[in-house]
């Protein structure tokens, strides 16, 4: 991996998380995971997978009429996240 390559891997991951994160409070404004969530989350799965998660909390969040903690989001999210791994695994097997 050149420098170059490097940096704009780093500029990606970075446009991701921003991405994520403007889902996430545009949904879900009460709760607000710290930077390295969103990063340790796109750092486990595809930015399509960690996106179709945080809707998925969302929906949670307003069937539960907002009074998931930030701790509970945070769990279901990387739940979903990871069942959505595991469903996806083993389609492609």
């Amino acid at each position: 991996m050149t420098p170059a390559e490097l940096k704009a891997q780093l500029q990606a991951r970075h446009e991701e998380c921003a991405a994520v994160k403007e889902l996430w409070l545009s949904l879900m404004p009460d709760l607000w995971p710290d930077d390295r969530q969103f990063l340790l989350w796109l750092g486990l799965h595809p930015f399509d997978r960690v996106v179709y998660s945080v809707r998925r909390t969302a929906s949670k969040h307003a069937k539960l009429n907002g009074t998931m903690t930030l701790e509970h989001a945070v769990r279901f999210c990387s739940k979903v996240a990871n069942t959505r791994k595991t469903e996806q695994e083993v389609k492609a097997a």
